[in-house]
Protein backbone atom coordinates (compact mmCIF):
# COMPACT_ATOMS: atom_id res chain seq x y z
CA UNK A 1 0.00 0.00 0.00
CA UNK A 2 1.52 3.73 -1.17
CA UNK A 3 0.56 6.81 0.41
CA UNK A 4 1.43 10.21 -0.65
CA UNK A 5 1.62 13.24 1.15
CA UNK A 6 1.00 15.66 -1.82
CA UNK A 7 -0.89 18.46 -3.44
CA UNK A 8 -4.30 18.13 -5.83
CA UNK A 9 -3.67 20.20 -8.40
CA UNK A 10 -5.72 20.85 -11.93
CA UNK A 11 -3.27 21.96 -14.81
CA UNK A 12 -4.75 23.75 -17.62
CA UNK A 13 -2.30 22.81 -20.55
CA UNK A 14 -2.04 25.26 -23.25
CA UNK A 15 0.28 24.33 -26.70
CA UNK A 16 1.31 27.32 -27.87
CA UNK A 17 3.56 27.80 -30.97
CA UNK A 18 6.33 29.57 -29.45
CA UNK A 19 7.02 31.26 -26.19
CA UNK A 20 7.50 35.09 -26.74
CA UNK A 21 9.69 37.37 -25.30
CA UNK A 22 8.66 40.11 -22.73
CA UNK A 23 5.95 42.01 -23.91
CA UNK A 24 5.36 39.81 -26.63
CA UNK A 25 2.38 37.50 -27.72
CA UNK A 26 2.16 33.69 -28.38
CA UNK A 27 -0.98 31.77 -30.25
CA UNK A 28 -2.32 28.79 -28.67
CA UNK A 29 -2.73 25.90 -30.68
CA UNK A 30 -4.82 23.60 -28.38
CA UNK A 31 -5.74 23.73 -25.00
CA UNK A 32 -6.86 20.94 -22.52
CA UNK A 33 -7.52 20.22 -18.89
CA UNK A 34 -5.93 17.48 -16.61
CA UNK A 35 -5.61 16.38 -13.00
CA UNK A 36 -1.88 16.77 -11.83
CA UNK A 37 0.29 17.31 -9.06
CA UNK A 38 3.40 15.09 -9.19
CA UNK A 39 2.61 13.04 -6.16
CA UNK A 40 -0.60 13.02 -6.94
CA UNK A 41 0.16 12.06 -10.69
CA UNK A 42 2.68 9.11 -9.40
CA UNK A 43 -0.13 7.35 -7.34
CA UNK A 44 -2.97 8.10 -9.56
CA UNK A 45 -0.39 6.10 -12.17
CA UNK A 46 0.11 3.23 -9.65
CA UNK A 47 -3.09 2.99 -9.19
CA UNK A 48 -3.71 2.24 -13.22
CA UNK A 49 -1.57 -0.90 -13.07
CA UNK A 50 -3.66 -2.25 -9.88
CA UNK A 51 -1.41 -0.87 -6.75
CA UNK A 52 -3.49 0.09 -3.83
CA UNK A 53 -2.95 3.63 -3.58
CA UNK A 54 -3.84 6.55 -1.08
CA UNK A 55 -3.56 10.51 -1.77
CA UNK A 56 -3.17 12.49 1.21
CA UNK A 57 -3.93 16.24 -0.09
CA UNK A 58 -6.24 19.29 0.43
CA UNK A 59 -9.15 20.60 -1.84
CA UNK A 60 -11.10 23.59 -2.61
CA UNK A 61 -14.88 23.27 -3.17
CA UNK A 62 -15.38 24.11 -6.77
CA UNK A 63 -16.05 21.98 -9.72
CA UNK A 64 -12.37 21.77 -10.31
CA UNK A 65 -12.28 19.81 -6.76
CA UNK A 66 -15.18 17.30 -8.10
CA UNK A 67 -12.65 16.79 -11.69
CA UNK A 68 -10.03 16.16 -9.74
CA UNK A 69 -11.48 13.62 -7.42
CA UNK A 70 -13.40 12.00 -10.33
CA UNK A 71 -10.18 11.90 -12.19
CA UNK A 72 -7.45 10.13 -10.04
CA UNK A 73 -7.69 6.26 -8.99
CA UNK A 74 -5.74 6.52 -6.26
CA UNK A 75 -8.62 7.03 -3.05
CA UNK A 76 -8.29 10.50 -1.52
CA UNK A 77 -8.12 11.38 1.82
CA UNK A 78 -8.51 15.22 1.72
CA UNK A 79 -9.37 18.46 3.58
CA UNK A 80 -11.17 20.86 2.26
CA UNK A 81 -9.49 24.02 2.76
CA UNK A 82 -10.30 26.85 0.78
CA UNK A 83 -13.21 27.71 -2.17
CA UNK A 84 -10.37 27.13 -4.52
CA UNK A 85 -8.48 24.00 -5.64
CA UNK A 86 -4.89 24.42 -6.46
CA UNK A 87 -4.56 25.35 -9.95
CA UNK A 88 -1.70 25.29 -12.45
CA UNK A 89 -1.34 26.98 -16.30
CA UNK A 90 1.11 25.06 -18.08
CA UNK A 91 2.42 26.26 -21.36
CA UNK A 92 4.15 24.07 -24.08
CA UNK A 93 5.86 25.21 -26.67
CA UNK A 94 6.36 22.60 -30.42
CA UNK A 95 9.21 21.41 -29.02
CA UNK A 96 7.72 20.22 -25.71
CA UNK A 97 9.01 22.20 -23.17
CA UNK A 98 6.97 23.79 -20.82
CA UNK A 99 6.19 26.64 -18.41
CA UNK A 100 4.01 26.58 -15.25
CA UNK A 101 2.43 28.93 -13.56
CA UNK A 102 1.01 28.22 -10.24
CA UNK A 103 -2.20 29.32 -8.42
CA UNK A 104 -1.62 27.18 -4.83
CA UNK A 105 -5.36 27.77 -3.64
CA UNK A 106 -6.22 24.89 -1.46
CA UNK A 107 -2.69 22.95 -2.04
CA UNK A 108 -0.84 26.15 -0.33
CA UNK A 109 -2.79 24.89 3.17
CA UNK A 110 -1.44 21.52 3.64
CA UNK A 111 -2.96 20.64 6.56
CA UNK A 112 -3.83 17.22 6.36
CA UNK A 113 -1.92 14.13 8.22
CA UNK A 114 -0.79 10.61 6.64
CA UNK A 115 -3.00 8.07 8.67
CA UNK A 116 -1.50 4.86 7.31
CA UNK A 117 0.69 2.84 4.52
CA UNK A 118 3.27 0.31 3.75
CA UNK A 119 4.84 3.09 1.75
CA UNK A 120 5.24 7.44 1.47
CA UNK A 121 5.78 9.40 -1.59
CA UNK A 122 6.53 12.63 -0.48
CA UNK A 123 5.95 15.53 -3.06
CA UNK A 124 6.47 19.58 -2.04
CA UNK A 125 2.86 21.87 -1.58
CA UNK A 126 3.46 24.76 -3.10
CA UNK A 127 3.70 26.43 0.48
CA UNK A 128 5.50 28.14 2.81
CA UNK A 129 4.25 25.74 5.48
CA UNK A 130 5.13 22.46 3.69
CA UNK A 131 8.64 22.08 4.39
CA UNK A 132 8.13 21.67 8.30
CA UNK A 133 4.51 19.75 7.86
CA UNK A 134 5.83 17.34 5.74
CA UNK A 135 9.29 16.95 8.09
CA UNK A 136 6.98 15.73 10.79
CA UNK A 137 4.75 13.52 9.07
CA UNK A 138 8.34 11.64 7.44
CA UNK A 139 9.35 11.58 10.93
CA UNK A 140 6.09 9.77 12.34
CA UNK A 141 5.53 7.45 9.63
CA UNK A 142 6.33 3.91 10.10
CA UNK A 143 7.37 2.64 6.76
CA UNK A 144 9.99 3.36 3.44
CA UNK A 145 9.61 6.96 2.80
CA UNK A 146 10.58 7.92 -0.74
CA UNK A 147 10.94 11.98 -0.84
CA UNK A 148 10.95 13.69 -4.32
CA UNK A 149 12.48 17.49 -3.41
CA UNK A 150 11.70 19.05 -6.72
CA UNK A 151 13.03 22.67 -7.34
CA UNK A 152 11.07 23.86 -3.90
CA UNK A 153 13.00 21.89 -1.35
CA UNK A 154 16.57 21.48 -3.26
CA UNK A 155 16.60 25.81 -3.64
CA UNK A 156 16.75 25.71 0.07
CA UNK A 157 19.96 24.06 -0.11
CA UNK A 158 21.74 20.73 1.02
CA UNK A 159 22.00 21.93 4.52
CA UNK A 160 18.24 22.22 4.92
CA UNK A 161 17.63 19.40 2.81
CA UNK A 162 19.16 17.11 5.09
CA UNK A 163 16.57 17.98 7.67
CA UNK A 164 14.18 15.75 5.28
CA UNK A 165 16.83 13.15 4.40
CA UNK A 166 17.19 11.87 8.15
CA UNK A 167 13.94 10.35 7.64
CA UNK A 168 14.37 9.56 3.91
CA UNK A 169 14.58 6.11 2.83
CA UNK A 170 14.85 6.56 -1.57
CA UNK A 171 15.67 10.14 -2.88
CA UNK A 172 14.27 10.54 -6.70
CA UNK A 173 15.73 13.76 -8.45
CA UNK A 174 16.54 15.43 -11.69
CA UNK A 175 19.35 16.33 -12.90
CA UNK A 176 19.19 19.77 -12.99
CA UNK A 177 17.71 19.44 -8.96
CA UNK A 178 20.77 17.46 -8.29
CA UNK A 179 23.36 20.32 -10.02
CA UNK A 180 21.75 22.80 -7.96
CA UNK A 181 22.82 21.08 -4.53
CA UNK A 182 26.27 21.57 -5.31
CA UNK A 183 27.40 17.97 -3.89
CA UNK A 184 28.26 14.60 -4.71
CA UNK A 185 26.53 11.27 -4.77
CA UNK A 186 27.99 10.56 -1.69
CA UNK A 187 27.14 13.29 0.14
CA UNK A 188 23.35 12.36 0.00
CA UNK A 189 23.87 8.66 0.19
CA UNK A 190 25.21 8.95 3.40
CA UNK A 191 21.42 9.86 4.97
CA UNK A 192 19.53 7.24 1.88
CA UNK A 193 19.60 3.63 0.67
CA UNK A 194 18.76 5.32 -2.58
CA UNK A 195 18.93 7.87 -5.02
CA UNK A 196 17.88 7.68 -8.22
CA UNK A 197 18.85 10.98 -10.38
CA UNK A 198 16.63 11.29 -13.80
CA UNK A 199 18.47 12.26 -16.94
CA UNK A 200 15.52 13.19 -19.27
CA UNK A 201 17.00 11.96 -22.93
CA UNK A 202 20.09 10.03 -21.37
CA UNK A 203 18.07 7.90 -18.85
CA UNK A 204 18.72 7.33 -15.16
CA UNK A 205 20.90 6.79 -12.70
CA UNK A 206 20.61 4.65 -9.32
CA UNK A 207 23.07 4.94 -6.50
CA UNK A 208 22.76 2.50 -3.42
CA UNK A 209 25.90 2.30 -0.55
CA UNK A 210 28.05 -0.19 -2.69
CA UNK A 211 27.15 0.58 -6.74
CA UNK A 212 26.12 2.35 -9.26
CA UNK A 213 23.75 1.46 -12.03
CA UNK A 214 22.80 2.93 -14.56
CA UNK A 215 20.36 2.56 -17.61
CA UNK A 216 19.93 4.67 -21.20
CA UNK A 217 16.30 6.44 -22.01
CA UNK A 218 14.21 5.11 -24.31
CA UNK A 219 13.54 7.33 -27.81
CA UNK A 220 10.66 9.33 -27.52
CA UNK A 221 9.32 11.76 -30.09
CA UNK A 222 8.47 14.61 -27.17
CA UNK A 223 5.29 16.27 -27.41
CA UNK A 224 4.88 17.30 -24.15
CA UNK A 225 7.55 17.09 -20.66
CA UNK A 226 5.08 17.54 -18.46
CA UNK A 227 4.47 14.23 -16.33
CA UNK A 228 7.64 12.89 -17.24
CA UNK A 229 9.49 12.82 -14.29
CA UNK A 230 6.34 11.42 -12.44
CA UNK A 231 6.00 8.18 -15.21
CA UNK A 232 9.09 7.66 -14.18
CA UNK A 233 9.17 7.80 -10.98
CA UNK A 234 5.25 5.07 -10.66
CA UNK A 235 7.38 2.96 -13.37
CA UNK A 236 10.28 2.42 -11.76
CA UNK A 237 8.50 2.15 -8.10
CA UNK A 238 6.20 -0.17 -9.27
CA UNK A 239 8.95 -2.66 -10.34
CA UNK A 240 10.81 -1.29 -6.77
CA UNK A 241 7.61 -2.70 -4.90
CA UNK A 242 7.02 -6.05 -7.32
CA UNK A 243 10.57 -6.60 -6.03
CA UNK A 244 12.19 -6.55 -9.55
CA UNK A 245 16.16 -6.35 -9.99
CA UNK A 246 17.34 -2.05 -10.03
CA UNK A 247 17.99 -2.50 -13.67
CA UNK A 248 14.67 -3.55 -14.37
CA UNK A 249 13.40 -0.97 -12.59
CA UNK A 250 15.66 1.53 -14.24
CA UNK A 251 14.15 0.16 -17.68
CA UNK A 252 10.56 0.74 -16.27
CA UNK A 253 10.99 3.88 -15.57
CA UNK A 254 12.45 5.28 -18.03
CA UNK A 255 9.87 3.37 -20.57
CA UNK A 256 7.32 5.18 -18.72
CA UNK A 257 8.98 8.18 -18.88
CA UNK A 258 9.60 8.25 -22.69
CA UNK A 259 5.59 6.67 -23.23
CA UNK A 260 4.43 9.74 -21.23
CA UNK A 261 6.60 12.83 -23.36
CA UNK A 262 5.00 11.27 -26.88
CA UNK A 263 1.65 12.31 -25.79
CA UNK A 264 -0.42 15.37 -24.26
CA UNK A 265 -0.76 16.00 -20.76
CA UNK A 266 0.87 14.85 -16.84
CA UNK A 267 -1.08 11.13 -16.67
CA UNK A 268 -0.39 9.78 -20.00
CA UNK A 269 0.65 6.16 -18.39
CA UNK A 270 0.84 2.94 -19.88
CA UNK A 271 -1.77 0.90 -19.12
CA UNK A 272 -1.26 -2.32 -17.37
CA UNK A 273 -0.95 -4.57 -19.69
CA UNK A 274 1.35 -2.46 -21.81
CA UNK A 275 3.57 -2.61 -19.09
CA UNK A 276 3.47 -6.38 -18.30
CA UNK A 277 3.98 -7.15 -22.02
CA UNK A 278 6.93 -5.25 -21.82
CA UNK A 279 8.35 -6.56 -18.54
CA UNK A 280 8.07 -9.90 -20.03
CA UNK A 281 10.28 -8.67 -23.01
CA UNK A 282 12.68 -7.32 -20.61
CA UNK A 283 12.80 -10.21 -18.76
CA UNK A 284 13.31 -12.66 -21.74
CA UNK A 285 16.11 -10.25 -23.03
CA UNK A 286 17.90 -10.81 -19.94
Amino acid sequence: MISAHAPALVDYVYIVDIFPHSGGHARILLNSKFPGGAGANVVHNLATLGVETMLFTTLGKDEDARFFVENTKAKIFSEITDELTGKVLVFVDKRGERTFFVQPNSAGKPFVKVKFGDFLYIDPFPSEMSFEIQKEVMKNFDGFVTLNPGYIYVSMGLERLVELLEFTDMLIMSSSEFEMLKCSPVDLIKYVDYLIITLGENGAICYTKKEKISEKAYKAKVVDTTGAGDAFAAGFLYGFINGLPMKLCLRLGNYCGAYNVERIGARAFPSKNVVEEFLEILKDSR
